[in-house]
């Protein structure tokens, strides 16, 4: 019997225009909660994000999973804290600054609790599109900022995202770890978080088995987050590769409700 449902939101729970069938998805709630089953929304976005979008919804089996593994909520309460410590926040800021080659042409974007911080000086269209995505963005002195940050996002000028990723891991070398969004946007977060790193959390807080575990993602920061579910579906829409990674692709993409399709059958 299914217990835990994992799903990513861009491109795999929400359409293009980042939305979702709100009382479709509080129907399969409430199938949900009856077999004393969790419905966890997983993505690289804030929480406050994730909540305005999903603001009709008010289920007690729903769970967010925000800023890639970085923060975890469950009734309004945080269950997993994965905040960076200062000192990595600065030893990050003190290298952007150097631009030592991992970070040359990026444009940085650091997520806090509240609010999204980035650069003085960004170009009003740079900023206007990112305040779609980051929630209360201002633009600062960085090494100003006091909020506790989730995560730091780096969006490139030129180059490819793997090239880049490879690139941090290497600098960082485990003490910040890069993460593909899939969106032309890399997340660098602590070592020991992840959506899979938050999947295997959840398991074990509420002693939830990977069999009883469904999974559904459609990018690369998706695959180990697949591969901790006992059954995963990558969307029609994903890429090849990671198709590769999941058991099953769903039958409807995401701009058709792909997610809540495959749910309404597996719960049928």
């Amino acid at each position: 019997m299914i217990k835990l449902v994992v799903t990513d939101m861009n491109g795999t729970l929400l359409n293009a225009a980042q939305q979702v069938d709100h009382a479709r998805l509080a129907h399969l709630l409430q199938r949900l909660a009856q077999q004393h089953a969790y419905f966890v929304v997983c993505s690289g976005n804030q929480y406050r994000h994730l909540r305005e979008v999903l603001a009709p919804l008010n289920a007690t089996n729903l769970v967010y999973v925000a800023e890639n593994g970085a923060s975890i909520y469950w009734h309004a309460q945080q269950l997993f804290d994965g905040a960076l410590p200062a000192q990595q926040l600065a030893a990050f800021l003190t290298a952007y600054q150097a631009q030592v080659s991992a970070l040359q042409h990026a444009y940085v974007i650091l997520t806090g609790n509240e609010r999204s911080y980035t650069s003085q000086g960004v170009a009003p269209t740079l900023l206007e599109q990112a305040s779609k995505f980051y929630a209360n963005l201002q633009a600062t002195d960085l090494k100003q900022v006091t909020d506790s940050i989730k995560k730091i996002s780096l969006a490139y000028r030129g180059g490819h995202a793997a090239d880049h990723v490879a690139a941090l891991n290497q600098y960082f070398a485990g003490r910040l770890v890069a993460h593909d969004s899939g969106y032309g946007v890399i997340d660098l977060v602590r070592g020991d978080v992840g959506k899979a790193a938050a999947v295997t959390f959840l398991q074990q807080h509420w002693q939830i088995t990977a069999a009883e575990t469904v999974a559904f993602g459609d990018g690369a920061n998706d695959m180990a987050m697949l591969q901790a579910a006992g059954q995963s579906y990558a969307m029609k829409n994903a890429a090849a590769f990671v198709k590769t990674a999941a058991q099953q692709v769903t039958e409807l993409d995401a701009e058709h409700g792909g997610v809540l399709a495959t749910l309404e059958t597996l719960l049928a």
